[in-house]
């Protein structure tokens, strides 16, 4: 699932996906819609993960099904612009790791835990790209960056039970979303250290990552069992993996490319939306007060933290 945040660059701008923008471009409408297409497709991505899980699929083998047959697709296509990123193949390795592991650990989360909670606590990127940047881009923290950090901590911490937090460790499904969050902001700053990587191998690089990394697992810690799921259910995965997956990730790609910097960047909120209204209609799950105002204030930082990148 593939995070768009916009970064300044060089007469350009990078997001989080990797995906170079121009600072000015001429919208149209169909881009404005493949936009919103992709914010609406990643926010209900949780009920085919939800799906799966309930038949006895893990987030380890989806990433070895479903991410492994995108994976595929794309070596060619990579290794096709081999020239372009050869002097930065660590860069494009970073973030086929980085944005690899961000997805094992965001699926596993949707699929094992409330769809709320592992939306919300991903959304402490605020946090993560602002204290990143300082920190290893040594960008200067203005006054609306760390506007959006105090909110976005604070959020979390009224999610995660106020002072409760200090006295209990978080569950695996917390912890896989905050782990995710937190790898997609490191692949987003390898991203923009990237100068020569192609968008196709910025963009798709992800599933690779994602595939090897759920196979290493499985050679040194533990293999998944596969589930006897059925003809019907396998076609289904294989459904999810080329319209689902891929086609998220090219409304995202053409969406981002075509359209201005500081609209794309508010309408990355939709996403998180889609994810919370839909998960509390259709998957029945509900908020307590105290949520709610975390929730406020994660999106009151993630909106902040757009505008800032939209505005540099």
């Amino acid at each position: 699932m593939p995070i768009r945040r916009v970064f300044p660059g060089n007469a350009m701008s990078i997001d989080a996906a990797g995906t170079p923008q121009a600072s000015r471009v001429a919208e149209t409408p169909l881009a404005f819609a493949a936009l919103m297409g992709s914010g609406i497709a990643w926010g209900l991505i949780w009920i085919p993960l939800k799906f799966f899980a309930a038949i006895g699929l893990t987030g380890q083998m989806l990433a070895l099904t479903a991410y492994a047959l995108v994976g595929l697709a794309a070596l060619p296509l990579i290794w096709r612009e081999r020239a372009a990123w050869r002097g930065e193949w660590h860069l494009l390795l970073m973030i086929g790791v980085f944005f690899g592991w961000a997805n094992i650990a965001f699926t596993t989360a949707l699929m094992t835990g409330s769809v709320l909670r592992a939306m919300l606590l991903f959304y402490l990127l605020p946090a993560w790209g602002a204290l990143g940047g300082t920190l290893i881009m040594r960008e200067r923290l203005n006054l609306r960056r760390v506007l959006a950090v105090a909110l976005s901590l604070g959020g979390v911490f009224v999610i995660m039970g106020g002072a409760e937090v200090f006295r209990q460790l978080p569950s695996l499904a917390d912890a896989m979303a905050l782990s995710s969050g937190l790898c997609y902001t490191a692949a987003g700053i390898a991203n923009r250290q990237a100068r020569r990587i192609p968008l196709v191998s910025r963009t798709l690089v992800s599933f690779v990552g994602c595939a090897v990394l759920a196979a290493a697992v499985a050679l040194l810690f533990t293999t998944p069992a596969l589930p006897d799921i059925g003809v019907a259910s396998w076609g289904l995965l294989l459904l999810f993996a080329c319209v689902w997956l891929l086609g998220g990730t090219l409304l995202t790609t053409y969406g981002v490319t075509r359209v201005e910097v500081s609209r794309a960047a508010i309408l990355q909120v939709v996403e998180l939306l889609v994810a919370v209204i839909s998960a509390m209609i259709i998957g029945g799950e509900s908020m307590s007060l105290k949520a709610w105002c975390g929730a406020a204030m994660i999106l009151a930082a993630t909106v902040l933290e757009s505008r800032n990148g939209a505005a540099a």
